[in-house]
Order: C-alpha cells, then structure tokens, then sequence
C-alpha cells in the first residue's frame, strides 16, 4: 500500500512538473510570437517610412532646380555657405550632393535620411533628342530609415543601424515655347482665318498674324490688325507641331499638366496662374464659364470663346483644330491653331494682343522644371 502511494505521489510530481513545463513552453512561444510580430511590425513600418524619405529627396532636387537664376541648369552643384548674405542653405553636405536629416521617432532615436547624390544626377536632354542642355535631367534620391545612437558616427556606422532603405528615381524637364512666329496670331489654315468686325488683332513690335505658305487671313471691315514691320507676314518654315512649339509631343505636354480635363465644368475660374491646362475635346467658354487665367492652354480640338463671356487669359492658347474668339474678350500673349481663326466682336472688342513681357514670365514659371513622369524605383 505504501508503495502504490509512492507511486502515485511520484506520478502525481512528474505530471505536475511536465504541465509546468507544457505551460512555460506556451508562456515562451507566445512571448516568441509577440516579439516576432513586433520586430516584423516594426520592419513593415520602417520599409514603409524609407521610400517617403527618398521622395522627399526628389521634391528637394526638383526645388533646387527650380530655384537657380541660370536657367536651364547646365550643372547640379548645390551649395552650403552659412557665412553668406543671405546664407546659402542647399544642403547639409555639398561633397556629396543634396543631404537631409528628419526626426522620425526621437523617443525610439529613429531618423530619416536622403541622399541626391550629385555623380546620380545626369542631364539627359541628348538622348532625348536635345540639341541643348539641361532641357531634361534625371534625379535619383537614396531615403535611410536608422536608429541613431552615437550622435558622434556618421548614420551608418555602428552602433548606429540602418533598419530600411529606398532608391527613388525620376525625369525633370522643361517647358519650352517657340512659336512658330512672333505674333498674337499663328494660323495654321490662313485661307480660312478672318480677322471680322470688332476685332482687334495688335502685334505691336512684331506680326499681327503669321501663317504658312498660302492665301493671306481675310481682313473685313471693322478689324483692327496692326504690326511692325507688317501685320501679317507668310513664314517658310512654318513649325507649328507640338515638339515644335513645346519641344514635347501632346501625349508628353498631357503627362505633366496641372489640368487635365474633358469638361469646362472643371476647370476653376480663373485658373490659377502660370498652370499647364490640357482640355480633352472642343471646350466652349461663356458668360457662366468664362476664360480667366494666365499661363498655358492646350486644346484637342475646336475652341470657342462665345460672344459676352468676358474671358481674359494670359498666356498662349494652342489649339489642334478651329479657334474662335467673339466679343467681350481679350487675350494677352499669343494664339496659335493649327487649322483656322475667326475672331470678330458683336458690339463688343474681340482683342489678341502680342505680349512678349508675358510670354517672357509665362516661359520662367509655367515651363519651369517638372517631374516628366510618375516616381520608379530602383531598389
């Protein structure tokens, strides 16, 4: 009897300590799994965080370019000279190119870091067919998420530890504006083009109307068209294609935009100045949705300005199909259509006015350095 208790006594210990052992063993592997899943949580977050950081390096490059006086920019050089009135603030080290440093997390000592490296950022206007440089450059910006724990190591020496990077890459280019001739109007058909009654069409120094080779635009009774040396002027060669006048194709002017729109509903009145508006269609502007704004607007089909919509717009208007342009309105800056123009007043002045100071300041903001395309990335 005595041994029979002993055994169960024993039996009872060694069950007792293998649940202890089973409990521990399930205690550890959820302990385990918790640490796991907050290292993999962790990862995930500073995997997430490192591309933001490289973009950040690309909206800096972007900004960098836009800010030199030298335009377009032949040499990515940024410069730090704290010393200097006013002080020169590009980069937080110029021997390696544009560098910045965020506070991400100070409490878990966590930073973020980007690198444009200057030998990574490359001017490739010639192997886009440019004879110039600095029409099209491409940017490549390095984003670092690391723990930060010797403020006297540089990022990526130990202890320091970087938990996650990015390579971000993109074109920047340049908006150019040729026309074909310097004139308020540039008419592609000028055998249809009339310049009616009430209209007003001023070249001031330059050409009221160019135009290829063929019969010369109507001038009816009531028109105003004035220039110097003459009002209208035949032009051979007559460069009036998009790559011509924007130094792109229309699918290249569509991709970097500020508008693209199917609908005059949905632009805004006015639009907002030295924007990029690219109309899908045959837009017709009135009293309720007038023209206003300043800048490029380029348009797939037929234009219509109604007569009493009192648009302003400054800028240049190109147009693939028919322009017409009634009373009240005015336009500062240049037309060109690629087929014909008919601008007439009804009580009212139709005006296109050549304006060399704003196709000057339309060509410094609006054809400034943009992104080309969406972000790639590269590792």
């Amino acid at each position: 009897m005595i041994k029979d208790a002993n055994r169960k006594g024993m039996a009872l210990v060694w069950t007792m300590l293998a649940m202890t052992l089973m409990v521990s063993t399930v205690l550890v592997g959820i302990s385990l799994l918790e640490m796991t899943a907050n290292v993999i949580e962790g990862e995930m977050q500073y995997h997430g965080q490192a591309p933001a950081i490289a973009k950040a390096g690309l909206f800096d490059g972007l900004a960098w370019f836009r800010r030199q006086t030298t335009q377009p920019v032949t040499t990515f050089a940024p410069q730090r000279d704290m010393m200097a009135v006013p002080i020169i603030n590009d980069t937080d080290d110029p021997t390696i190119g544009i560098v910045r440093e965020i506070d991400v997390d100070q409490s878990s000592n966590i930073y973020g870091r980007y690198e444009v490296i200057s030998s990574t950022v490359t001017d490739i206007s010639s192997q886009r067919g440019f004879t110039g440089a600095g029409t099209i450059w491409n940017i490549e910006s390095i984003g670092y998420i690391y723990r930060k724990l010797d403020d006297t190591k540089a990022y990526n020496v130990w202890p320091n530890q970087v938990l996650a990077h990015n390579i971000l890459a993109v074109d920047i280019r340049r908006v150019s504006m040729v026309l074909p001739g310097q004139a308020a109007v540039c008419a592609g058909d000028p055998a249809q083009t009339i310049f009616g009654n009430n209209s007003r069409v001023i070249g001031g120094v330059k050409y009221a109307s160019v135009y290829p080779p063929g019969t010369a635009p109507t001038i009816l009774g009531g028109a105003v068209v004035t220039g110097t040396p003459t009002a209208l002027s035949q032009l051979t060669p007559y460069n009036d294609e998009p790559e011509d006048v924007f130094g792109m194709t229309a699918a290249e002017l569509r991709s970097i935009a500020d508008y693209y729109v199917t609908s005059v509903a949905d632009l805004p009145v006015p639009i907002p100045s030295y924007k990029i508006v690219f109309f899908e269609g045959n837009p017709t502007f009135n009293s309720s949705t007038p023209l206003k704004g300043t800048g490029i607007f380029y348009c797939t089909g037929n234009l219509t300005i109604a007569a009493g919509s009192a648009s302003s717009y400054n800028g240049i208007i190109y147009c693939v199909g028919n322009y017409q342009q009634n009373g009240t309105s005015v336009i500062n800056g240049a037309i060109v259509a690629k087929d014909n123009v008919n601008i007439q007043g009804s009580g009212d002045k139709a005006e296109v006015n050549y304006d060399a100071t704003i196709l000057s300041q339309v060509q410094t903001y609006t054809g400034q350095y943009r992104f080309a395309k969406g972000f790639f990335l590269k590792k």
